[in-house]
């Protein structure tokens, strides 16, 4: 992407009127560079009004992240030096941002470690699926957080995170939302969420976890069509455009108190409530495994490790999450 591409975007976020002129003068810089980087936005998918005499204009500009209006939406009981939050215009992956640093963020294990894009050019979803996501379209980010137990302890953990995601979202009136094991978060069955955890340490010693999740706020028709499976946003559901700095302050708050209880109480503290948010609890569906093959059962719960069990024709058994993927009947 050209460099000068975010940066005149938002010079334009005013919806003003700026000249060709204006914006050179701006940058001090030739007419052909902005007129390579006025090709990169379009390529972006986003559309900029042009008007002979008056310049370019983007009337529907994007609100941008601010890390001191999402510190300002944590619950006021959190001390916001615990955080430390980067906000970047464009990066490949903010779960691989933070695995990259992790030697410089384990010397400040008392803080945690945000990182939120407005553009990820190469996400990371589940068996290394691509995450599509436009210019602001979503909330994406990751978090590191550090474990005194080990990675054998943390089973259950993608879990407990839908669960934050899912409190988030009700708390701000967006009903009929659920889970759909192991990761994805749904509305009316279309996927409106997802999360991506990678773990790092020992197996009984210490460990961290970096947990990526992507938020769909207001997708392009572009990504839409781009997206292999159902999916929706935050405005088709409400209507409204919903301020991304809101809700990740509320969910960094969430995300604070669920994994604090989540090292004190393992998965089975939330085990019940996960299965009320399940989309398919007892239905009957179909479930694949890694090596092609098609087990159908009913849904009946899952056990305090986070595995789904099914009911199927030789009995009822368990199936992690690491190897399976789950649809619908």
């Amino acid at each position: 992407m050209n460099i000068y591409a975010i940066p005149i975007l938002r010079l334009l976020g005013d919806g003003k009127f700026h000249s060709s002129a204006s914006i050179i003068e701006h940058f001090q810089c030739s007419r052909r560079t902005i007129s390579k980087a006025l090709e990169s936005i379009n390529a972006l998918g986003i559309h900029l009004t042009k008007l002979r005499g008056k310049g370019y204009c983007w009337e529907r500009p994007i609100l941008w992240l601010n890390s001191d209006v999402v510190l300002r939406n944590l619950t006021s009981n959190i001390n916001l030096r615990f955080f430390d939050l980067i906000i970047l215009d464009s990066i490949d992956s903010t779960n691989d941002f933070l695995l990259k640093n992790l030697k410089i963020q384990q010397e400040k294990n008392t803080h945690i470690f945000v990182v939120a894009a407005e553009l990820q050019t190469a996400g990371r979803g589940r068996l290394g699926r691509t995450w599509y996501s436009g210019l602001g379209d979503s909330l994406t980010f990751s978090l590191r957080w550090h474990f005194n137990h080990g990675i054998s302890a943390l089973s259950g953990l993608s879990l407990v995170i839908g669960i934050a995601i899912i409190r988030v979202l009700i708390s701000f009136s967006i009903k009929d939302v659920s889970l759909k094991w192991p990761n994805d978060i749904l509305f009316h069955r279309s996927k409106l969420a997802g999360i991506l955890i990678e773990l790092r340490g020992e197996v009984l010693g210490s460990s961290c976890a970096v947990i990526g999740v992507g938020i769909n706020f207001n997708l392009s028709n572009k990504i839409k069509a781009t997206i292999e499976q159902e999916v929706t946003d935050l405005f088709t559901i409400t209507g409204e455009y919903i301020d991304r700095n809101v809700i990740l302050g509320a969910l960094l708050s969430e995300l604070l108190d669920i994994l604090i209880a989540f090292e004190k109480y393992g998965f089975v503290h939330f085990k019940k409530e996960w299965v009320s948010y399940h989309a398919f609890e007892g239905k009957r569906v179909y479930l694949t495994l890694p090596n092609g093959s098609v087990i159908e059962g009913v849904v009946d719960g899952i056990n305090d490790t986070g595995e789904l069990f099914l009911i199927t024709a030789v009995g009822r058994n368990s199936y992690n999450a690491g190897d399976v993927s789950l649809r619908i009947k």
